[in-house]
């Protein structure tokens, strides 16, 4: 027998993670973070302790790496050409982008929305990402008001709640509406808040 490449180890190790991170997120938001012990998810996932604390150091850290991974797949679409100013393209891509992740994912974002809406969790939420939060909405703010809008703080918390809404509708009704002009209809609407004002 061939000893592993390194390729290979690598390829076991994103195996193995992927592994303890959905068992541990279905845990986490069926049972409550705090009642899912780590027994718990290593025999839900059919693994020993000691491989799981190889990846991980404690309970916590794979809540954190779950948050993370959420929170990423959300917004690292945002601002890709990187100057800190949105364009309508941009909006646009994020947005097809997000839709995509939850029609295709939707057992993973059923989970997230359960898990980060636990007050305890939603309060670790609030303080791991306050800033990155305030960021994001900075720039959703600033395209707004640059694009006309007379009500800025209004228009983002409209946009904010239709892209949200929509999110949910994706994640509890995914066949209710067509793919595709469901994206469309929302992106739409979006841009048509800001340019009524």
């Amino acid at each position: 027998m061939c000893p592993r490449t390194s390729e290979q180890f690598e390829t076991i190790r994103q195996e193995k993670t992927k592994l303890i991170l959905d068992t541990a997120l279905e845990l986490f938001a069926e049972k409550g973070f705090h009642q899912t012990s780590i027994n718990d998810i290593t025999r839900k996932a059919g693994i020993s302790k000691g491989l799981l604390y190889n990846y991980f150091e404690s309970k916590d850290e794979v809540l954190k790496s779950i948050i993370q991974t959420g929170y990423d797949a959300a917004y690292d679409n945002l601002d890709l050409s990187g100057d800190h100013k949105l364009a309508s393209e941009e909006i646009v891509n994020f947005l097809h982008i997000t839709f995509r992740s939850v029609r295709e994912n939707p057992k993973f974002w059923k989970l997230y929305s359960a898990l980060v809406m636990q007050p305890e969790i939603l309060e670790i939420v609030k303080m791991e990402y306050s800033q990155k939060a305030l960021e994001i909405q900075k720039l959703f703010y600033d395209f707004i008001r640059e694009s006309g809008s007379i009500a800025p703080e209004n228009d983002l918390i409209a946009i904010s709640s239709l892209i949200k809404g929509a999110h949910l509708i994706l994640i509890t009704a995914p066949d209710y509406f067509q793919e595709g002009k469901f994206e469309e209809t929302i992106i739409d609407a979006c841009f048509r808040l800001i340019q009524k004002s």
